[in-house]
This record gives structure tokens, sequence and C-alpha cells, in this order.
């Protein structure tokens, strides 16, 4: 699929341009701009942390007349070393943070319960949304990707990312990560360094999410 790629001019704002990526897709009047960068993120931010929720990503889609699935398993994850890291919060907030955290996605949650699936994503699911023709934005490990891209040695932290196509036992991926060092954002990664890039519970202790966004289907007229 002709996902357009958006380096994103942050380094929490993945969410937003995964996003924004998809959006493009589905509308080609959207600009790909830092405004609407910040727009979204605006809206999916998982309060009072800076990176994207998955449920306020289905959300941004829902409220736009799309169809939205997140595919994660549920339950309460409390390790947030890497948000921690990447927001700077000071040891003795932490406990503050966490609890806002876990009361402010319980409503989010709620909000979208229609659009929620209890289940861990597999690389059959994303393959069943590409081949329905619906770009899938994936949690991974940001570590595959820029691995993939030439860092050296890049660090483990979680990541938003599109995969827009499968092949010959690769997918095709938009990473919108936008480090001078790095290759292009539109890479392939083998099906096993994907499957190993999903797994982000057992580095980061958070479930591995899915967003499928889809157009929303036209309810046929009755007959009389």
């Amino acid at each position: 699929m002709r996902v357009p790629l958006y380096r994103q001019t942050t380094d929490f704002t993945c969410g937003a341009c995964a996003a924004l990526m998809v959006w493009r897709y589905f509308d080609r009047n959207v600009e790909l701009s830092r405004q609407n960068e910040f727009l979204i993120w605006t809206e999916t931010a998982a309060l009072p942390f800076k990176f994207s929720s998955p449920y306020r990503i289905a959300e941004f889609f829902v409220k736009r007349g799309f169809e939205a699935k997140v595919a994660m398993k549920q339950g309460e994850h409390t390790e947030l070393e890497a948000p921690f890291e990447c927001c700077l919060v000071h040891a003795s907030e932490r406990g503050l943070f966490v609890d806002f955290f876990h009361r402010y996605n319980r409503i989010v949650k709620r909000r979208i319960a229609s659009a929620t699936v209890s289940t861990e994503p597999t690389l059959s699911d994303v393959r069943r949304s590409l081949a329905n023709g619906n770009p899938a934005i994936l949690l991974v490990d940001s570590y595959y990707t820029a691995k993939e891209r030439g860092a050296p040695k890049p660090p483990h932290l979680p990541h938003w990312i599109v995969a827009t196509g499968h092949d010959g036992g690769e997918f095709s991926i938009n990473d919108s990560i936008a480090e001078k060092d790095l290759g292009t954002g539109k890479i392939a990664l083998k099906d096993s360094v994907l499957r190993r890039a999903m797994d982000t519970y057992h580095r980061f202790g958070w479930p591995s999410a899915l967003i499928v966004v889809a157009m929303k289907r036209k309810v046929p007229p009755e007959t009389a």
C-alpha cells in the first residue's frame, strides 16, 4: 500500500506520526505537517506521559468517522521504566504518575470498549489487516527498526510503526524515526524480526498492541 512516510520532529511523537501516515493514506486532503503531527499528539498522548496510547489512537480515528480496532491483551501493567526515562520523571513522583496513568487509561478504555479486542496480536493478524487493504499500526521495540536502518547500537524503546505490506516472508514498514545517521524510513523486516519486535511485554512490561483502521462500511438501504 502506498502509505506515505512522515518523519517525526520529536523523540515522543512516533504514535502521532504513525496515525498521521495512516490518516493521509485514507484521506489525501490531510497534510503531512508538523502542525498535524502535534494536533494528533494532543489527542493521543497517554497522559501524564508523552507517548501515545493505543486506546487514544483508536479513538482519534473513531471520532473522524473511521472504523478502528485495538488488539491488545487487557490488564494492569505497571512496569513503566521506559516512559519514565523518556519523560525524565523523578523517582519521588513516579507513584503519582503511575496512579494518574492507570486512572486516566481506564476512562479512555471505557470510552472505546466496543473497539477493543482482548487478545495478543500475532503476525497473522497483521497479514489479515494488510490483505484487507488496511495498514496496521504496531507497537514495537525500536531496536529492531533502527538496527535495520543501520544504527550500530540502538536503544530498546517502545515505538509505533506502520506495516504497509507483506511479501515473500517480509513486511514493508514505515518507520518515522528521523535521526540523521539512519537510512530511509521505508524498510523491510523479516517475519521473524517483526515477531521479536512485537514482543514488547518481555522487554518493557507492556502488552503488544495492534491498531487496525478502515473506512467505515456503508450500510445498504433497507429494501421494501
